[in-house]
């Protein structure tokens, strides 16, 4: 099976939570793929306007990424 193409937003809403907020809107959105228990992975391709817009619909829920630690000892 191969992956789906497309950029990954990890938001902390269920998957039917995100699908709510996004009927009828498109974006780009590929995908929304359950990532446990209120957790979500939306598949897009958005770029440019689309993906502020996307990004502003669920910026009260969005996970950012933690940085990697860098260790210059």
């Amino acid at each position: 099976m191969t992956d789906i193409k497309g950029d990954r937003l990890h938001v902390r809403l269920s998957a039917s939570g995100v699908r709510r907020r996004l009927k009828g809107l498109g974006y780009g959105v590929r995908k929304i793929q359950s990532a446990g228990r209120n957790e979500a992975v939306i598949i897009h391709t958005a770029t440019g306007q689309h993906l502020r817009e996307l990004v502003a619909l669920l910026q009260d829920v969005i996970v950012t990424p933690l940085e990697p630690e860098h260790n210059d000892t």
